[in-house]
């Protein structure tokens, strides 16, 4: 089980050292990523509450386990030189890698489904489709009892973890020449393939959508200028829109990304079943660009939404702040004003402040006014 060699090709002691380090790398930049997502999706929360916004909190949750319940074995193996646990730990790992993965693509699948219902049967989705606290715990469970089970399989003896080159991590067996074994694989595949299908489709779907609802708003807005409709009619349609376009944006891309991300992974597992030979290096590729999925995630909220982008630079600027003892600026808005959409500095609410000081004086004076007026009015009569 510690043995660098087992029937493949081995990486030499600087390309091994290098696999631990980009994987080290790798690991932390999408760990502080889901921690950043994490703080401003709750923040999000607190303001406004639907289902997209639920998807990324679940999403980058599972996302951010992987980093403390995965990749502690590998990171040892490579720098230490020692896996930890044995065929017990490779159970372990093998398990949580297929639970988290699994769970991550699932709720890639309900994201894209969800925004091709938004866009398709919008009424019928702001009907039956709302945030509501005991059908998302319920849909939790469900979701996370089905990839438990499934991942389970392995560690009861359905099929078998094993430990795949360069000997750093443990999965289901790729080769498996048993029944059972063969039998899981196929299982395993087939999901794989159906949600990327599924994906992929929904995705199409939702660009040719969204299409359509901004060419149609589009459309709206140049036949009320041209009834000089009232301008109060026009915002609330294009902030819809603009969310709209936020939500698909963001769905259409983690797509992209997990198709990028697996396919290479899918590719080479079924040409191991039809008989092709492993590649050492090829294979171990294919694990690694899959793993990127989790990694790549959190960072595409930034790029395509105001919110989290603004959020992000909060976040660092506050970092940057406390490690290098005030040398740079606290950021003057709090994360609150900036996911609440009222963002103020300290300039801002000082006049804010001030002119509500200055208001109160003017009713005072005008009150006191009114009283003598009156006073004087009485004493002349």
């Amino acid at each position: 089980m510690n043995q660098r060699e087992f029937g493949q090709e081995a990486f030499s002691d600087e390309q091994f050292l290098a696999g631990g380090i980009t994987l080290l790398l790798s690991g932390t930049i999408g760990f502080v990523g889901n921690i950043f997502v994490l703080i401003i999706t709750y923040r999000i929360l607190r303001y406004r509450r639907n289902i997209p916004t639920i998807f990324i909190l679940f999403l980058s949750w599972t996302d951010l386990l992987t980093f403390p319940l995965i990749y502690p074995q590998s990171l040892l193996k490579y720098f230490v030189g020692v896996y930890v646990g044995d065929y017990v730990g490779c159970d372990y790992q093998g398990t949580v890698i297929t639970l988290l993965y699994g769970i991550s693509i699932t709720l890639v699948l309900m994201m894209s489904v969800d925004r091709l219902l938004a866009l398709h049967k919008p009424f019928c989705y702001e009907r039956y489709i709302t945030y509501d606290k005991e059908k998302v715990k319920v849909t939790a469970i469900g979701v996370g009892t089905a990839g438990l089970t499934m991942s389970l399989l392995p560690a009861f003896g359905v099929g078998r973890n094993v430990l795949h080159f360069p000997g750093t991590f443990c999965l289901f067996e790729w080769g498996a020449e048993t029944v059972d074994g063969r039998a899981l694989l196929y299982i395993y595949m087939t999901l794989l393939s159906i949600a990327m299908l599924t994906i992929v489709f929904c995705n199409l779907g939702v660009v040719i959508l969204t299409w359509r609802l901004v060419r149609r708003v589009q459309g709206d807005s140049t036949l009320g200028d041209k009834e000089s409709a009232a301008p109060k009619a026009r915002p609330k349609s294009s902030s819809h829109v603009e969310m709209e376009m936020q939500f698909a944006k963001i769905s259409c891309v983690a797509a992209i990304a997990f198709v990028g991300c697996w396919s290479l992974f899918l590719i080479r597992v079924t040409m191991i079943q039809a008989g092709y030979h492993f590649d050492a290096l090829l294979d171990f590729t294919s694990i690694r660009l899959a793993s990127l999925h989790s990694v790549l995630n959190p960072w595409f909220y930034p790029l395509l939404r105001r919110k989290y982008r603004e959020g992000f630079w909060y976040l660092m600027t506050w970092v940057g702040h406390i490690v290098t003892c005030t040398l740079i600026a606290k950021p003057e808005n709090t994360l609150d004003d900036i996911v609440g959409g009222t963002p103020r500095t300290k300039r801002s609410k000082n006049i804010l402040q001030s002119e509500e000081r200055r208001r109160s004086s003017q009713r005072f004076v005008s009150t006191s006014t009114l009283a003598t007026e009156k006073s004087i009015s009485t004493d002349s009569k």
